[in-house]
């Protein structure tokens, strides 16, 4: 264990802060969720997390049902959110709320997997990154179906084109992060949809932090139907691409 290390550990015993915080925003996921979470739960340290299942006012009742069965679970907190429904504003609500020093996303249906977070942690651990990334465009990661695969990477060479990005999936959404990187950001970054995560990676790029890519491959969802409209989601990421550029044209 290296001195950097040790000053970590030091740090969040003094500030009773969790070293992970776990956020999965959801709409009618429950049952996805009563799966994910003990499968999640595996690659966490143990006793230094917390897990906040931010639910966007679900019709399944996602968290009454999620609170019977996790009861015993003292590390998961639930955000009910009965306004203004989005991917975005669900993630900041749990980036506000939150009590670690570094915070974790990913989808709650299965898309992004708990073996890759397993490995995104482990290279997180490694202290070398202040963002971990998971693509599906890196050698050995893949999208749950060829054709979603290769429009995905077709986009993403748009969005990059437009914000001179250097990362190869810029529509993951699956990333840790060191929270005190997001100060002053929330705001900018947390809303909408998917493209949330564009311009997430679009000012972590502009602080020049150190970024990694870890495969990742996605897995078709188990329960309920998808969220994302493919023809929506290139029209409103690629306005949302070109508003976030010329917005920091003079800054």
């Amino acid at each position: 264990m290296n001195l950097k290390q040790i000053k970590t550990i030091f740090y969040d015993i003094v500030n009773m802060k969790k070293k992970y915080s776990l956020i999965l925003p959801c709409y009618n996921e429950f049952e996805n969720l009563k799966l994910l979470i003990p499968k999640v739960i595996r690659f966490l340290p143990k006793s230094n997390y917390e897990i906040i299942v931010v639910d966007d006012n679900s019709e399944d009742q996602t968290i009454k049902r999620l609170k019977f069965i996790f009861k015993s679970k003292k590390n998961i907190r639930y955000i009910l959110r009965k306004k203004n429904p989005s991917l975005g504003l669900s993630i900041k609500e749990g980036v506000i709320n939150s009590t670690g020093n570094n915070i974790i996303v990913m989808d709650t249906d299965f898309n992004h997997t708990p073996k890759d977070l397993g490995q995104m942690i482990k290279k997180f651990e490694t202290n070398k990154y202040d963002l971990v990334c998971g693509s599906r465009f890196k050698k050995g990661g893949y999208s749950s179906t060829f054709f979603r695969h290769y429009s995905s990477k077709l986009f993403n060479y748009y969005i990059n084109l437009i914000t001179r990005g250097k990362v190869s999936d810029n529509l993951s959404g699956f990333f840790i992060i060191k929270k005190h990187l997001l100060n002053g950001l929330i705001n900018n970054i947390f809303f909408g949809y998917g493209d949330f995560y564009i311009r997430l990676l679009y000012y972590m790029q502009k602080k020049k932090i150190t970024i990694v890519e870890i495969p990742t491959k996605y897995a078709p969802r188990k329960f309920g139907v998808s969220k994302s409209k493919l023809i929506n989601m290139i029209f409103t990421y690629s306005i949302a691409a070109t508003k976030l550029v010329i917005n920091n044209l003079f800054k």
